[in-house]
């Protein structure tokens, strides 16, 4: 905006006149501009203003929607929970349907399915992802398929974005085929030597040890012992009486229940 000022000086008589216009109407001049700034000033800041409130208002909006959103979906897990957690005895006198109970008990293992699959993913992705940045054959198989970015002379993208095609992954899973082979019969190898190590030897008696899972007890393998020992006693007991032509199995009674008035001859002293 401009404003011309304009004045002709027709005599000496009117130069202080003629020069006093001017002044006045400079001044006026700088009046106008000073309010016409200030007008300007007053309108940039009611318009910011006027874009900041509704902002602040959409925010949190959005903020009490989240939470509501979120607080509802807490709400309904918890009661899927305890519908699902009602016992069979306790249906008679819970206020959940047998229905109901059914239906959360299939639901939670529908959700738990669901994330476990969610959870396989995201750990896939991981250790691909982890491979192409740590193992050699890792580095080697992305510097040489990822593609160059043309623009910034750099890789075309991360491990972590290159992580996410499924052919990648696949491909990952082929390198590794034969260390995951080796590892898992070291695997199997291991568990069963400790199963090996833990078995309890067949025995007459077995019972528990205060250590689960090593051998018989110390009580056990006491009366094991004595057990053998008995079989060993009776076995030169029957010895002896065979060769006295006694019975053949000392330990029936073959004189009719007079097993105490028969003398028996001692062997033990010579003639």
């Amino acid at each position: 905006m401009a404003q011309v000022v304009e004045y002709q000086i027709k005599g000496t008589s009117d130069v202080p006149q003629q020069t006093e216009k001017a002044k006045k109407a400079m001044s006026e001049l700088d009046k106008q501009t000073a309010a016409i700034g200030k007008k300007f000033t007053e309108i940039g800041k009611d318009l910011f203003l006027g874009f900041l409130a509704p902002m602040v208002l959409i925010r949190e909006a959005i903020g009490f929607i989240s939470q509501s959103i979120e607080k509802a979906r807490q709400d309904a897990k918890d009661a899927v929970d305890f519908a699902a957690g009602v016992k069979f005895e306790d249906l008679n006198k819970s206020p959940v349907e047998q229905t109901t109970r059914y239906m959360a008990q299939k639901l939670q293992v529908d959700i738990r399915t669901e994330e476990e699959q969610k959870k396989a993913e995201l750990a896939k992705r991981v250790v691909v992802e982890e491979f192409l940045k740590r193992d050699p054959r890792g580095q080697e198989y992305f510097r040489k398929n990822v593609g160059i970015d043309t623009e910034t002379g750099g890789f075309a993208m991360s491990e972590k974005e290159f992580s996410r095609f499924r052919g990648v992954q696949e491909d990952v899973f082929k390198i590794v085929q034969e260390d995951m082979k080796k590892a898992l019969a070291a695997e199997k190898a291991k568990t069963e030597e400790e199963k090996k190590k833990s078995a309890t030897p067949p025995g007459v008696f077995t019972g528990d040890n205060s250590v689960f899972g090593i051998g018989n007890s110390p009580q056990m393998n006491i009366l094991n012992a004595q057990v053998e020992l008995q079989k060993q006693a009776n076995e030169y007991l029957a010895v002896i009486a065979a060769s006295a032509g006694g019975p053949g199995d000392f330990t029936k009674d073959t004189t009719g229940g007079m097993a105490s008035q028969v003398n028996y001859k001692d062997y033990t002293k010579t003639a």
